[in-house]
């Protein structure tokens, strides 16, 4: 469908759909002047040979999108925001038409190490005006909860498909390397401590297909897969011990009935996400281990809807806000528990800092922000002028 009315000197843009982040793209794209023509990616790949836009834009990168368009010679934006997100490992991201943006800079910086230059770094966002007309008029007091965390518990590969079959000993090396990721690090190195020993047991015994790709090695496709398993464990115990002493909420998905007391149901990241976030003292953020300097849309969520977050740490948390006015961030468990019970008996202070960071959030951080910082890079790019992996990162 299109988005925008027709005019024949605007920019013309498809952007394939995504469940989050791609229509708050297009409300940006449509404010900023472009006719976008918003629509599913499946069976859609051959419009881009029947329409030829402009531009092709992803959330995510897709090999077969960037194939298309480097075929045609248009070019293909694609915004990177999980991880792992495997397609970037393929060789297509190396296409001359394909510019990648990662919400991630170390792993853009890896990729851009491995001879990919067309790479570069950008952060996630928030779209005000669609929060805004969510919160308009809200008062809803039932959702009014001390402290909350909203995150789904979906349980991994790993512990699906391969922790199962394990001997004994291959388990204990896995959970050792598990157990590794509870000390903190800027960096996410576990593939360095992966043997080709440990690769053939795990293939061995588990059946599992384990192997890498172009530019992602077998030992780093592990690590990734033990760095989910780690983050589902450290969920499930961050909870267990703060329900023994605080009052916390939890919404997502069914997963966490077996394992929180304080569950309250699935959260829609549209209707009932920014009410939650609003309404609480405290919303708590549990960034990934395996996830080394980027913020999730957790952090732009929260801080949009006027919420006080309360964040574990992650380099680009620095970068992009600070630490006590716009948000606070926590080193432990214990260190987490002492700073809830504080600010829960300051609510000036609290309600301070949410203001705070939504402020800086408003002047920084919006899909307007991010649109125009991306399309500037491909203009400069195109035209054979000078670009930067990050404007954060010099």
């Amino acid at each position: 469908m299109d988005d925008t009315p027709s005019n024949t000197n605007a920019a013309r843009i498809i952007v394939f759909e995504h469940p989050v982040v791609a229509q708050d793209c297009v409300d940006a794209l449509v404010n900023l002047g472009f006719l976008v023509s918003y629509m599913p990616i499946k069976e859609n790949v051959m419009r881009i040979m029947t329409d030829r836009p402009d531009y092709v834009f992803t959330i995510n990168f897709n090999q077969y999108v960037s194939e298309a368009c480097e075929l045609l010679k248009i070019p293909y934006l694609a915004w990177v925001i999980d991880t792992p997100c495997y397609s970037v490992y393929d060789k297509a991201i190396n296409n001359s038409c394909s510019f990648t943006f990662m919400y991630d800079v170390a792993v853009a910086q890896r990729l851009r190490d491995q001879g990919v230059k067309q790479v570069y770094h950008l952060p996630v966002a928030a779209n005000l005006a669609r929060i805004n007309q969510v919160l308009q008029h809200e008062d809803d007091t039932s959702l009014a909860n001390d402290i909350v965390l909203v995150g789904n518990l979906t349980k991994t590969e790993y512990h699906s498909f391969i922790m199962p079959k394990l001997t004994t000993a291959t388990l204990a090396s896995c959970n050792s390397l598990i157990e590794s990721l509870n000390t903190p690090s800027d960096t996410f190195e576990l593939a360095e401590q992966i043997s080709e020993d440990l690769i053939a047991s795990i293939r061995q015994e588990s059946g599992y297909h384990l192997v890498g790709d172009h530019h992602l090695t077998t030992a780093e496709k592990l690590a990734y897969l033990l760095g989910r398993e780690h983050s589902w464990r450290e969920r499930i115990e961050l909870i267990h011990t703060l329900e023994q002493r605080l009052p916390i909420r939890v919404y997502g998905n069914n997963e966490w009935q077996a394992f929180a007391k304080g569950y309250a149901g699935y959260a829609d990241h549209y209707s009932l996400m920014p009410k939650i976030f609003k309404h609480a003292k405290i919303n708590i953020n549990l960034a990934r281990s395996f996830v080394e300097y980027g913020l999730p849309l957790r952090v732009f969520d929260v801080i949009s809807c006027g919420g006080f977050l309360l964040t574990n740490e992650k380099q680009d948390l620095h970068q992009l806000f600070s630490n006590g006015k716009d948000l606070v961030i926590f080193r432990d468990t214990q260190d987490l528990m002492e700073i809830c019970e504080y600010y829960l008996e300051h609510d000036a202070e609290r309600q301070a800092v949410a203001a705070h960071g939504l402020a800086t959030l408003m002047e920084n951080h919006t899909y307007h922000h991010r649109m125009i910082d991306m399309f500037t890079t491909v203009q400069n790019h195109l035209r054979g002028l000078p670009t930067t992996l990050s404007r954060w990162y010099i």
